[in-house]
């Protein structure tokens, strides 16, 4: 209890939760005197009462004690629920369970400059932050991040690692590890709690990391861009990312507990010709990530929100790939005002 809270304050419900509490157990010698032995009015009166005390209950928790009421989503391949049409604006989303905002930038880095696409996201639960396959099952199924978000009622995505394009790294998804393979490469770590953490495939493989701790996803692409709130040495020519070009680029990042920052750079055009990865490592700094981590670039870069590519996609429209990173609602349809 708020230490600021006088006790008086509680008395008036806590009488009448008592008196119900009660009614509710005396009621059955109550209603026979009152209707002669009526057990379906019996039946009817202590259901009413009854109804009556869980409101009661109800307003002590999120009126008073202002407790919000938390939804889980199940962690498996299962759409998320579909997002409030009333919750969306032309560049935002928000219900009790999420908060989206996202927004275009020009960005001015070294020599040239690009623009930037970012959608800030803030959740209620960590389930709320979800991957999915393309088809439903990991295997070798492809699909527009676009589609792929759609059916999955996202209400935010960006394209995912591109697993079965490549046959290597460490792969988990939803707490089921589907590849144990390591070639030395960064990995993104995000645990139970929404946590994001980064070690080589090599090295927690070694150290049984994902096992010790439990970790709902994996990303296998890299490098990572920030560690600790550090932008890291990204002079790592092994990485297939092209990482010393510029290119469209996607990142993802984690500002605070349940808060995060998507961001895509556009790239291969006139008015954008695309960052290094060091670059984008140093956009994901300036936007206070405390951590943040390269995914797969060029034609695959795709920002999703409200129903349709925020980001401009290179090379004359999206390409098809194995899975996406995104943000759902985890609000019931019986829970909407």
């Amino acid at each position: 209890m708020n230490k600021k809270t006088k006790p008086y304050v509680l008395l008036p419900i806590l009488v009448t939760l008592s008196v119900a509490a009660m009614i509710v157990v005396s009621s059955g010698e109550q209603m026979n005197i009152a209707v002669s032995g009526s057990s379906k009015l019996q039946k009817n009166y202590i259901s009413d009462i009854q109804n009556r005390c869980v409101d009661i209950n109800d307003n002590i928790n999120e009126k008073i004690f202002n407790l919000p009421k938390v939804y889980t989503l199940p962690l498996d391949q299962s759409p998320a629920p579909e997002p409030d049409p009333d919750g969306f604006t032309k560049d935002s989303y928000e219900d009790s369970t999420i908060s989206v905002q996202c927004w275009r930038e020009r960005i001015s880095v070294k020599d040239k400059t690009v623009t930037a696409n970012f959608a800030e996201v803030k959740i209620a639960h960590p389930t709320q932050l979800r991957t999915a396959f393309a088809g439903g099952s990991f295997g070798t199924k492809r699909a527009t991040a676009t589609k792929m978000a759609r059916s999955n009622n996202a209400v935010v995505a960006i394209n995912g690692d591109f697993y079965n394009y490549h046959s290597d790294g460490l792969f988990i998804r939803n707490g089921a590890v589907f590849r144990e393979l390591a070639y030395g490469a960064d990995v993104l770590f995000i645990d139970s709690d929404g946590n994001f953490s980064v070690k080589t495939d090599r090295d927690a493989i070694k150290e049984g990391f994902y096992k010790k701790k439990k970790i709902y996803q994996s990303l296998s692409f890299g490098p990572a861009l920030v560690v600790d709130g550090k932008v890291l040495n990204n002079g790592k020519a092994n990485y297939s990312c092209g990482p010393f070009g510029n290119e469209p680029r996607t990142a993802i990042g984690q500002i605070g507990p349940l808060h995060y920052l998507l961001c895509t750079i556009d790239g291969r055009s006139k008015v954008s010709e695309g960052v290094t990865v060091a670059e984008l490592a140093s956009i994901m700094s300036k936007k206070k990530c405390i951590v943040a981590y390269n995914l797969d670039g060029g034609q695959s870069s795709v920002l999703y929100f409200h129903d349709k590519a925020y980001n401009h996609v290179a090379d004359g429209g999206e390409r098809t790939l194995s899975d996406i990173v995104y943000f759902a609602t985890a609000l019931p349809d019986s829970d909407r005002q």
